[in-house]
């Protein structure tokens, strides 16, 4: 797999993943959103390709600056298409978004993961990561 910086031309396929994966977007949802995005020097945003160029897969990392702890990065979404799991696609994005986070002078990398996902936290365990804690979230539109 070959991993590289992701660009507007890629909004399709990566709204297509995140539907994939529960997220429902449109192609006009992901290019207004990663536009915003791409202007921040605080994200990374890379895509996954197979040998023949086909996105595999996605993932964007970001960083956090709370009052409570030391700055960290977070993986914001990390996405590899059904058809490709298991083919090497995330354990490589999840590699280039741990360079970006030490490139960033972040000295951890915090992954949130829905309950119902075991496969992702078996993922996650098998590359270094451990469960520190569960949560409810809690939304309100304002």
């Amino acid at each position: 797999m070959h991993v590289r910086a992701m660009t507007p031309a890629d909004a399709a396929i990566v709204a297509r993943l995140a539907t994939q994966l529960g997220y429902p977007a449109t192609p006009a949802d992901i290019a207004r959103r990663l536009a915003a995005l791409l202007g921040s020097g605080d994200h990374g945003l890379f895509v996954a390709e197979d040998a023949g160029g086909a996105v595999a897969g996605w993932v964007h990392i970001h960083g956090r600056r709370l009052l409570e702890a030391e700055p960290f990065a977070e993986i914001g979404g990390l996405v590899v298409d059904e058809a490709c799991r298991g083919q090497g696609a995330g354990r490589a994005l999840m590699a280039e978004a741990e360079r970006w986070a030490a490139e960033h002078g972040y000295a951890e990398v915090c992954v949130r993961s829905n309950v119902i996902r075991h496969e992702a936290h078996r993922f996650y365990q098998r590359l270094g990561y451990r469960p520190v804690k569960a949560q409810h979230i809690f939304r309100k539109p304002v």
